[in-house]
């Protein structure tokens, strides 16, 4: 596989296989940003389409000394939150206001037991739903840290803030998700305990 900085440099002077391999390695990871700030298939596709053609057409503006993922992720972010805005569901959306992981749901002694599956289903249903529900600015912390599991430094270059900063918002992301469910199952009159997110 060759370095971020020789797949660049290689899609800059028009060789169509490192672009298709630039989309190789970075289609799932895009799609999951999509799909998580979404919540639509079709529109996960679409965004998908729209990220790569802009990579292919601003891979000038790269900086080779740099990761291309940041890059590159930072693009499906924007396009996400442009989407957004044109759709007129957004307000405002500000990085300074300040996810289960699906592997975390279904550890190995849960697939012996079909309670604890449709338990542990329905409780990541239960996150899908409320993860809509929060501003797009905390919901896109907690997809790259949980969904795409990037550390808290690779989310701050995505986003260009702050470690720190990102610290932060993982934390009021986190217990903003889980006021959102503690209310939904308080009004559904669910007495369970929520597990710690």
């Amino acid at each position: 596989m060759l370095s971020d900085e020789k797949l660049a440099q290689q899609i800059l002077v028009g060789d169509e296989a490192a672009f298709e391999e630039l989309i190789n390695i970075y289609k799932k990871s895009i799609f999951t940003i999509a799909y998580r700030m979404m919540g639509n298939y079709h529109e996960a596709e679409d965004i998908c389409q729209e990220v790569f053609v802009t990579v292919y057409n601003k891979i000038y503006q790269f900086d080779t000394s740099k990761k291309l993922g940041p890059w590159i992720h930072r693009i499906a972010v924007n396009t996400c939150i442009s989407t957004l805005r044109k759709r007129n569901k957004v307000v405002s959306i500000s990085f300074d206001e300040t996810y289960i992981p699906a592997n975390d749901l279904e550890s190995n002694e849960l697939y012996e037991d079909p309670h604890l599956i449709i338990e542990h289903q329905e409780l990541r249903a239960e996150i899908e739903e409320a993860l809509m529900q929060l501003p797009e600015s905390y919901r896109i912390v907690l997809i790259l840290r949980y969904q795409l599991e990037l550390k808290n430094q690779e989310i701050a270059e995505v986003i260009g803030v702050s470690r720190e900063n990102v610290d932060v918002k993982v934390h009021r992301a986190r217990k903003a998700l889980r006021k959102i469910i503690l209310k939904r199952w308080s009004e559904g009159g669910l007495k369970d305990e929520l597990p710690a997110l």
